[in-house]
């Protein structure tokens, strides 16, 4: 079997599978905690915006320090890892997902989120190489080289917004009687959901993807995005993947997510990992190995495949994202529960 009936062949997996979850999907759990450092900030913004942020802050804040906030948690899976190669260079396709999702409801969201992704070099590291080298472009170094995705905007919502105005015009000279009339403005608002990614850092090793809900639908963002990254990394060396999560609530409380775990990636056929390692094979591997915590994952099939070119993957089709947010059941695609915002 050749490389390109490889690469078809796992292409066409991640779609027939439908990436559903599995039990024993590795999992990176983030405990919520109010940021303090993003409350003056948050307030400040919002300062003129119509959102019942007091009540609704004393109440989230209450069940995040009684750890019932949703499940007071951030979690992420990971759901495919690819080792192959990309403009003809190592790399690896990493795709996650970020579950937002929580047990309240009925009126509990999150209506913006950041999600950060950031990637190092580990291990097997040439210390006798030219310093030289260090101040120019290292050609082989670790990159990110595409992202996914990188801008979708949801649905377009309209709503008509209301502001009350009122005047009084004196009729008689000073200290005399006057006439007070208002009357209301109505002019119409539109609003939608929005991702959107960026890369960051020189050389270019960490991601920052920022979703906002729609603002006229108010239905908080969409619960669980799913992200792709394609890696650049060095022949024969491992690499590690962090994540960073924080979010606001529909009542202004910032939240963070804490003590989430390092990934690490390695595509060498030789593993240098200690015999008391738990390990799993799971299909969602394709080459090489990565470990989260104190466990580690091989492919199924326990050896190497041919080399993907995974410049080729439609990361779309992987991820399902726009298809996802753009969909009748996306966010923002019914009924405003707000359609009339009131000033007075």
């Amino acid at each position: 079997m050749d490389a390109g009936t490889v690469e078809k062949a796992e292409v066409g997996s991640m779609t027939e599978e439908g990436l559903q979850d599995q039990e024993d999907d590795p999992e990176i759990v983030f405990n919520l905690e109010e940021d303090p450092n993003r409350k003056d900030q948050l307030f400040s913004f919002r300062k003129e915006q119509p959102t019942p942020t007091k009540d609704y802050h004393a109440r989230e804040q209450q069940l995040l320090q009684e750890g019932k906030l949703g499940k007071s948690e951030f979690s992420a899976r990971l759901r495919k890892v690819i080792f192959g190669t990309y403009d003809h260079q190592p790399a690896c396709l990493i795709a996650f997902r970020v579950d937002f999702e929580t047990t309240k409801k009925g009126w509990f969201r999150f209506r913006n989120a950041t999600i950060e992704a950031g990637f190092e070099e580990t291990g097997n590291n040439d210390d006798s190489g030219d310093d030289e080298d260090d101040d120019d472009d290292n050609d082989d170094g670790l990159l990110v080289r595409k992202i996914y995705p990188e801008l979708i905007r949801g649905h377009v919502q309209s709503a008509a917004q209301t502001y009350g105005l009122g005047f009084e015009v004196p009729i008689a000279p000073v200290g005399g009687i006057g006439i007070t009339a208002s009357y209301d403005v109505t002019s119409p608002r539109e609003g939608l959901h929005l991702i959107q990614g960026r890369l960051m850092g020189s050389p270019e090793t960490r991601v920052k993807w920022i979703m906002n809900e729609n603002e006229v639908n108010k239905g908080g963002i969409y619960e669980q995005p799913m992200f792709a990254v394609i890696v650049r990394h060095p022949p024969e060396q491992s690499f590690t993947m962090s994540l960073k999560i924080k979010a606001t609530t529909y009542g202004g409380l910032p939240v963070i997510g804490k003590g989430g775990s390092r990934i690490s990636f390695n595509s060498s056929k030789v593993r240098h990992t200690s015999s008391k390692t738990p390990t799993k094979a799971t299909a969602r591997l394709t080459g090489g190995s990565f470990e989260v915590g104190n466990q580690k994952w091989t492919s199924l099939q326990g050896q190497f495949e041919a080399a993907v070119d995974l410049d080729t993957i439609d990361l779309e089709a992987l991820t399902k994202m726009k298809a996802e947010l753009l969909s009748n059941q996306g966010p923002g695609a019914g009924q405003s529960i707000f359609p009339k915002v009131e000033y007075s």
